[in-house]
């Protein structure tokens, strides 16, 4: 009997050291996310259930996203997709960080089943290449509990040479945007910032009405922001009738405004996405005389917040077809500025379909 419980504690005195090596070792992710990263990706919410809201809206547009790939997915903690190529460089490579949390031992186990062992990475076999990526090689390295994949051995081994620390600006764009369920899309204009600006991020949500909100924040202490400063005062706010496919901001400085359009365009130039009118109304008043003549169906009724600088509701084109309809919201902060799109499910179901 007592023999039988040496053994016992032995064994469990063995797992428990080799669980220790493995779990001690393992890095969080976020420390790939230095200031030598220019572009990063970030979804750090797929295996919450929130998530199978997106998966909801893919399955509507016909993604066909079966429980085979909606399980892979729940086995994921985070996404990260990181580059530190130059904004104006023509040749952008990226490496994406796949964690799998503390089931990541178990995840290397099956590592050899899609790829080839080679020196110290991991080679995609020649069936999946050509079965999923028109023959394009694929490599794999695993690095202290973290799944690195690009497309250059010498692209994983850049990012792996990066300075790794915790970027404290980084981090708190991490936090205050966690729980976004489309995830993050990071400009780091902390080294050099753009024109006064400092932060540009992306994020994406789909809510269980399959809504779908993208935002955009940007931030800065310079003059384009703090010409929104004051409108709160400008008595704009409130229940009011504005024009559909007009875009209405308030702003105190006119010249800044139109300094912060150059630097909108700057990063959206390409969008696909036709249907913003160039008819711009800037401070319009409440009594405009214009709306009376308009008819019903060209006017909607909004509560314009206090600090909400844009205001709009506007169709989306794509190819001159109307796909559907978008409100536009912008919201001024303290040295941020918060603008977002909603669209409701059957235009994001259009878009979704459309793109294909």
């Amino acid at each position: 009997m007592k023999k039988t419980l040496k053994i016992t504690l032995g064994f469990l005195c063995g797992v428990s050291i080799l669980i220790s090596v493995f779990y001690a070792s393992k890095e969080n992710p976020r420390v790939y996310l230095s200031d030598r990263i220019n572009v990063a990706y970030v979804n750090e919410d797929i295996n919450h259930k929130n998530f199978e809201n997106v998966i909801n809206l893919l399955n509507k547009a016909d993604f066909n996203i079966d429980d085979k790939v909606k399980r892979g997915l729940s086995y994921v903690k985070g996404l990260y997709v990181v580059s530190d190529s130059s904004f104006i460089s023509d040749k952008k490579a990226c490496v994406g960080i796949v964690d799998f949390g503390y089931i990541y031992p178990f995840i290397t186990l099956k590592v050899e089943t899609y790829f080839n062992k080679s020196n110290d990475f991991y080679v995609l076999k020649d069936e999946y290449s050509r079965k999923y990526l028109n023959g394009e090689k694929i490599y794999l390295k695993i690095e202290k509990g973290n799944f690195l994949i690009g497309k250059r051995e010498k692209d994983i081994e850049r990012i792996l040479k990066n300075e790794k620390y915790f970027n404290q600006n980084l981090l708190k764009i991490l936090d205050r945007e966690k729980g976004k369920n489309l995830g993050m899309l990071i400009l780091n204009l902390g080294k050099n910032p753009l024109g006064g600006f400092d932060e540009l991020v992306l994020t994406g949500e789909v809510n269980k009405k399959e809504q779908v909100t993208l935002t955009a924040n940007i931030g800065g202490k310079n003059d384009i922001i703090k010409s929104f400063n004051g409108i709160a005062q400008d008595g704009l706010s409130g229940e009011r009738t504005i024009e559909k496919n007009k875009l209405y901001l308030r702003s105190t400085r006119d010249a800044e405004l139109r300094s912060f359009f150059f630097f909108l365009n700057y990063f959206f130039r390409n969008s696909f996405i036709e249907g913003v009118s160039s008819n711009v109304y800037i401070n319009n008043p409440k009594d405009d005389s214009k709306i009376s003549t308009l008819s019903s169906d060209k006017l909607i009724d909004v509560n314009i917040d206090a600090k909400q600088f844009i205001s709009g509701y506007i169709d989306l084109k794509i190819k001159n077809e109307v796909i559907g309809s978008a409100e536009l919201k912008g919201i001024a902060e303290e040295n941020r500025l918060q603008i977002s799109t909603i669209l409701n499910e059957e235009t994001a179901l259009n878009l979704l379909k459309t793109t294909k």
